[in-house]
């Protein structure tokens, strides 16, 4: 299979032309990846994060949480393209004009021979699903977690030292199961809690009714 090409960018989003995802990879050439954070209100308003558990064959952070999507732009494509990413790795088809901006981030982590350069468009989705609805890609992701989005501040905020979450996740026959457990900040995926603090602080200015970020 041709690895698909990518846009690719100087580290000031500069547009330089585009390149393979290996090349990508191995260069650490700057690049675009979607992200997006899906929420959901219960029946009392109060705001819940659908987080993923990423696959277990993942080069980078195997079984740990993360956004609730998230993926590479392929070339020609603009930021909100990204929305593809909710269907491929949820099955969940998101209407365009649901996604909200949040802010776009830079990240850089190097892993062996491994170098991720990327900019990070940053989106938020509400939406009136249930986990029922959802055909976890088998390929990426091995679970689908619920947080109240209190409980997650409190725990990048360093206030308590682990939180309660219920999902689905992927069992030894390869079918979603239901679980419960407490997690640790170590059960995520590494960004600085600068980086989640800011992510769910902007998610609750949304809930709590602020449109402009």
């Amino acid at each position: 299979m041709t690895d698909e090409l990518i846009d690719v960018y100087d580290e000031n989003m500069n547009p330089l032309g585009t390149a393979t995802k290996q090349q990508v990879h191995q260069e650490g050439l700057w690049h675009t990846a979607f992200r997006c954070w899906i929420i959901k209100r219960t029946p009392d308003n109060k705001c819940h994060v659908w987080l993923q558990l990423r696959g277990k064959n993942k080069r980078l952070y195997p079984n740990l949480l993360a956004s609730s999507a998230a993926g590479h732009l392929r070339h020609g494509e603009k930021n909100r393209d990204g929305i593809r990413e909710i269907e491929e790795e949820l099955g969940l088809k998101v209407a365009p004009e649901k996604l909200v901006k949040l802010f776009t981030t830079k990240k850089s982590v190097r892993e062996n021979d491994y170098i991720d350069n990327e900019f990070n468009p940053t989106y938020l989705c509400e939406v009136n699903k249930d986990f029922s609805d959802l055909h976890l890609s088998e390929d990426e992701v091995d679970g689908i977690f619920d947080f109240d989005l209190e409980d997650l501040q409190n725990l990048f905020n360093h206030k308590v030292d682990k939180i309660y979450s219920s999902g689905l996740v992927r069992n030894e026959n390869n079918t979603p199961e239901y679980k419960t457990g407490y997690f640790w900040l170590s059960d995520f995926v590494p960004h600085d809690d600068s980086y989640y603090q800011k992510v769910f602080s902007t998610i609750k200015r949304y809930c709590d009714g602020q449109k402009d970020f």
